[in-house]
């Protein structure tokens, strides 16, 4: 059953991830118009990087824990299971 979860996310990590990355670094200011005329903007720039990553990393995995409890519960992946019996 492991092995299974970590195939169903690692395969729809990437693709919920990106799209809600480039959106969030898109529209934050201090990513799009850094004006990088002082050390401190370069440490702003990879601070909000860093922080946008880890932030909507956290929110991937959840909603695709939640996509699969849901899966399981609905019967869409008890369906493989039993096939596989």
């Amino acid at each position: 059953m492991k092995n299974e979860f970590k195939r169903y996310f690692w395969k729809r990590f990437w693709l919920i991830f990106v799209p809600l990355y480039l959106m969030a670094i898109g529209n934050e200011s201090y990513i799009v118009s850094n004006s990088f005329s002082e050390f401190e903007d370069y440490g702003s720039f990879l601070y909000f990087l860093v922080f946008y990553f880890l932030g909507y990393g956290a929110i991937t995995a959840g909603i695709l824990h939640l996509l699969w409890r849901g899966g399981r519960k609905m019967g869409v992946l008890n369906r493989e299971e039993e096939i596989r019996e």
